[in-house]
C-alpha cells in the first residue's frame, strides 16, 4: 500500500508516473505523470499573472484538482465557488482577480518533466463556501497546513481499512467533505478517484462493478433513499466502506446498511469552519455515540454547547460549533441538536428537532424539516413529505384537516401555541448537491401562497 504523503510536499517523484489518479466515465485514466504535467502547465502560466485570488470553474473532479494544485504553486490563492451554477460564478468572479476554467486548463499543453520548484507553503490559501443549511452561505477562509492535517488524520484513522481501492461519490467535491474525502484524501494516499457523481443508487452499482471495489463518499440524503431503489446487499461484494457526512444518517437506515454489507456507513460529524470533529458506526449499536477524529479536542461549556480545539482549524481558540452535546467517558459524545434551533416562540421553549422527531412518528409523513418563518411576527412553518398513505389522506380529507390532523398529533407534546401555522406538502425536501438542506431553499416553499 502507498504511504501516505503530505500535500504540502507532494512531487512527481513521489509515486510511478504510471500511478492511476482519476478514472473517468469514458473508461479513460488520468496518470500520474500527466497529471503532474497538466498541474505544472498551470502553475507556470498562473505565476505569470497578476492578481492574487483565482476561482475554479472545473465540474469535472479531475480538472479541479489539476486546478487546484496548479494555482497553489502558482502562489495564488484558490477560491472555490458554492457550486458551478451561473449564478454562483458570476458572484464569486466579482470577488476574484481570475477564473480558471475547464477550457482554460484544457488549452494548456502539458509541461513534461515538470516538478515544483519548492514544497507549497503551509500558509497557502483556500477559500471554501459554506453550504447554507443554517443561513446565507458565506465564505470561510482555511489554510492548507489544516487540510493536510486533516488528510493525514483521516489516512490514520481509517486508511488500513481503505487501502488502495478507488473512491466513488453521490456527492460533488466542492464543498469541504468533498473536497477531503474525494480528492485530497485520494491524492494523499495513493488511491484513485472516479470523476463521475452516482446520481442514483444503480448508477453507483454500476461504476462499482466496473472497477471491482472500492470506497463510496455518500450523504444521509442519498443512503436514506438507497434501500427504495436497489437492495443494499447488491452492494455488498464491491464496497469496502461507506462515508457518510452532512447530518446524522438516522438510525434505521444505518441499521438497514449494516445487515446488508456487514458494516454500517462511517458517519463523519464537522463543518466547514471546524474541519471533521468525530466519527461514528451506528450498527450494531443503535444510537452509538461519537468518537473525535485523532489530534480533536472537544468540551461542552456552561449551556452544553460544544468547544472545538483542532489542527484542522485555529488550534489555538476553541471554536463554538453551535451543537449541544452530552459527554460521555473517554471523550465520547451524543449530539443533542443546534443550540440556534432551540428558540422561544410566544415565550414558549421550543426544539424543532424535538418537534420534527416527533412529525417523522406520524404514519402520514416519510420525511420533514420545521423551520422559523420570517416576518414581523415569528411563527413556524412545516415542510412535510408525505408517505402514500398520507397523500391518499390529503387527497381524502383535504388540506385542512390533514393539517389539523398532524397538528393534533403534536398537541401531545407541544402547547398549542407553539404549533407550526403554516405547512407545505412538496414531493420531497429540497435537498442540494451537497446533501443538505439550505434554509433559504426550505423560506422559499412558503413565498407562495397556499389555499387552506
Amino acid at each position: 500500500m502507498n504511504e501516505p504523503r503530505s500535500l504540502i510536499g507532494l512531487t512527481p517523484a513521489d509515486r510511478p508516473s504510471h500511478t492511476q489518479v482519476a478514472l473517468r466515465e469514458n473508461g479513460a485514466v488520468l496518470s500520474w505523470g500527466e497529471f503532474w504535467s497538466r498541474v505544472g502547465a498551470v502553475a507556470l502560466a498562473l505565476a505569470a499573472q497578476p492578481g492574487r485570488r483565482i476561482a475554479l470553474d472545473t465540474p469535472d473532479a479531475a480538472d479541479f484538482l489539476i486546478g487546484f494544485l496548479g494555482v497553489l504553486h502558482a502562489g495564488k490563492q484558490v477560491v472555490i465557488p458554492a457550486n458551478f451554477q451561473h449564478a454562483s460564478m458570476a458572484q464569486c468572479a466579482d470577488t476574484c482577480d481570475g477564473v480558471l476554467d475547464t477550457a482554460a486548463i484544457h488549452h494548456l499543453p502539458g509541461v513534461d518533466g515538470w516538478t515544483p520548484g519548492a514544497p507549497l507553503s503551509p500558509d497557502a490559501a483556500i477559500e471554501l463556501t459554506t453550504s447554507g443549511s443554517s443561513g446565507a452561505p458565506k465564505p470561510i477562509a482555511k489554510r492548507l497546513i489544516q487540510l493536510d492535517a486533516e488528510v493525514l488524520a483521516h489516512q490514520a484513522q481509517w486508511g488500513a481499512l481503505l487501502g488502495t481501492d478507488p473512491v466513488f461519490a453521490t456527492v460533488p467535491h466542492f464543498h469541504i467533505y468533498g473536497l477531503l474525502f474525494r480528492l485530497l484524501g485520494p491524492l494523499s494516499a495513493g488511491r484513485p478517484f472516479d470523476t463521475a457523481v452516482a446520481a442514483t443508487p444503480h448508477a453507483l452499482l454500476n461504476r462499482l462493478r466496473a472497477h471491482g471495489r472500492g470506497t463510496v463518499i455518500s450523504s444521509p440524503a442519498h443512503l436514506s433513499r438507497l434501500g427504495d431503489l436497489l437492495d443494499p446487499v447488491e452492494l455488498a461484494p464491491y464496497t469496502a466502506a461507506i462515508f457518510s457526512s452532512g447530518a446524522p444518517l438516522a438510525a434505521d437506515t444505518a441499521a438497514t446498511l449494516g445487515a446488508a454489507l456487514g458494516q454500517a456507513p462511517i458517519e463523519v460529524y464537522g463543518s466547514t469552519e471546524t474541519g471533521g470533529i468525530a466519527w461514528r458506526r451506528q450498527w450494531p449499536q443503535a444510537e452509538s455515540p461519537w468518537q473525535p477524529l485523532p489530534g480533536v479536542d472537544i468540551a461542552v461549556d456552561a449551556a452544553c454547547a460544544l468547544q472545538v480545539r483542532s489542527p484542522f482549524a485555529d488550534e489555538d481558540t476553541p471554536m463554538a460549533t453551535g451543537d449541544l452535546a452530552e459527554m460521555l467517558a473517554g471523550g465520547r459524545f451524543h449530539l443533542r441538536g443546534r443550540a440556534d434551533r432551540i428558540i422561544k416562540l410566544e415565550g414558549k421553549r421550543v426544539s424543532l428537532p424535538a418537534m420534527e422527531k416527533q412529525l417523522n412518528a406520524h404514519p402520514w409523513i416519510a420525511a420533514c424539516a420545521v423551520i422559523v418563518l420570517p416576518g414581523p411576527r415569528e411563527q413556524l412553518g412545516a415542510i412535510a413529505v408525505l408517505t402514500p398513505d398520507g397523500r391518499h389522506q390529503l387527497d381524502a380529507l383535504g388540506r385542512r384537516a390533514t393539517i389539523d390532523a398532524l397538528r393534533a398529533h403534536l398537541l401531545a407534546h407541544f402547547e398549542r401555541v407553539t404549533l407550526p401555522r403554516r405547512w407545505r406538502f412538496p414531493a420531497e425536501l429540497p435537498y442540494n448537491e451537497r446533501g443538505k438542506l439550505p434554509l433559504d431553499a426550505l423560506q422559499r416553499l412558503f413565498d407562495e401562497a397556499v389555499p387552506s
